[in-house]
């Protein structure tokens, strides 16, 4: 299954760390060395899984792989890389399910409209239309469905794995990273806006003493 192609390739550098999965590559790359930290740190998103539907590359922003390494070694990521796969797997089917019946439908009933229905068509067309919008909406609803369900089995095997206890205190870490990150984050902006409203005032008091001089 291919994940976030784009990325994958754009991570050409060396990884910091290497691991082999039943023969598959995982390399580790420092979001802070490449230009996505600002596109996914910012949204809360520390890491990302890429493939290009054989190796996978993650991309880590380096703190937060510091905190939940234990999140990462070689056999968390097994669980893990079986729950990319099967939900590879199962969106796949499920896009086939409705994917082609939908279009094998929507060519037969506008056939159907145009030689049978001619002044009917165009509002036959937009029903169809209204029909592939609903089927879709259906199908994104049923994959994000099993989505939760797989992802829940391999949290408790991850949870199995590494203990009740660890896998808590990991937790705990995470949503310390998450906050000590953005309290960073807060903490320059209201930097930025101070040193905004100070240049203010030194502009404003200029233009007085300058108009002070004038009159």
């Amino acid at each position: 299954m291919k994940l976030n192609p784009k990325v994958y390739k754009q991570l050409t550098g060396e990884p910091f760390e290497t691991q082999n999965a039943n023969g598959k590559i995982i390399e580790f790359h420092y979001m802070n060395d490449t230009p996505f930290l600002f596109q996914f740190a910012s949204r809360g998103r520390f890491a990302i899984w890429t493939s290009d539907g054989n190796n996978y590359k993650v991309l880590i922003e380096s703190k937060y792989y510091e905190a939940l390494k234990d999140f990462y070694q070689p056999e968390v990521n097994l669980i893990w890389l079986s729950f990319l796969e099967r939900v590879g797997a199962l969106s796949k089917k499920i896009n086939m399910w409705f994917i082609i019946p939908t279009f094998l439908l929507y060519i037969v009933v506008a056939g159907v409209a145009t030689m049978v229905f001619k002044e009917q068509t165009l509002a036959i067309l937009l029903g169809m239309i209204v029909l592939v919008v609903i089927s879709n909406m259906i199908q994104g609803r049923l994959v994000n469905k099993k989505v939760r369900e797989e992802n829940k089995v391999a949290q408790d095997k991850i949870r199995g794995f590494l203990g009740n206890e660890r896998f808590d205190g990991l937790v705990k870490s995470q949503e310390d990273h998450y906050q000590e990150y953005f309290k960073f984050n807060e903490e320059a902006v209201v930097e930025n806006e101070q040193l905004i409203e100070n240049e203010n005032s030194d502009e404003d008091k200029s233009e007085d003493k300058d108009g002070t001089e004038s009159n």
